[in-house]
């Protein structure tokens, strides 16, 4: 069996193939297999790439549009790249003019901007026959299908990069990542 797991991690796929060998052990030593882990969540990514297959809709406590279904959907922790300052540099000098209060002042200081990912909010994202959908405890936020432009996937979260406005960063790991990447393909 560990030969066959090492290679569904590696891919982050469970083939047909894998499956067949899977059912050949269980015959063959006569015992009960259950999946648990990520193994669904492979077999998926399979049936959505190779078979354009999408999976079974899932039931939401969401007010969904007229004939949207939602097809899968994960914590998550939302996150942008935003700007902030950090600290003062620059010199400045104060010069005396002679009359009594009144000074001359040179140079100046310039705020450091430094621009990092900030988390905007945790919650769960949703991924529907026609938008992402993020439900968070202190913001939300919708994507609709047609405007990604494109995705990418990280060890540690996936990156939504829409026609218009900042990219967003959902933490995930790479299996749902790679997942919510490949239902968007799907349904674009």
């Amino acid at each position: 069996m560990e030969p066959i797991k090492r290679r569904m991690e590696s891919s982050f796929v469970m083939t047909d193939e894998d499956v067949a060998e899977i059912e050949q052990l269980r015959k063959r030593f006569n015992v009960r297999l259950t999946w648990k882990g990520t193994a669904d969540l492979f077999r998926t990514i399979y049936l959505i790439e190779s078979k354009n297959q999408l999976p079974t809709p899932v039931s939401v406590d969401l007010m969904l549009g007229p004939n949207e279904v939602c097809y899968y959907s994960t914590a998550t922790t939302w996150h942008q790249s935003r700007v902030h300052s950090r600290g003062y540099s620059g010199a400045s000098i104060s010069v005396p003019s002679g009359i009594r209060g009144v000074r001359f002042r040179f140079g100046g200081y310039t705020p450091n901007r430094v621009e990092e990912m900030t988390p905007l909010s945790r919650g769960v994202l949703y991924v529907t026959s026609k938008r992402l959908l993020f439900d968070g405890d202190a913001r939300n936020i919708t994507i609709n299908i047609q405007k990604i432009v494109n995705g990418h996937m990280y060890s540690d979260c996936v990156k939504i990069e829409k026609s218009t406005g900042k990219p967003d960063l959902f933490s995930m790991n790479a299996a749902e990542a790679r997942c919510v990447l490949s239902l968007i393909g799907a349904l674009k």
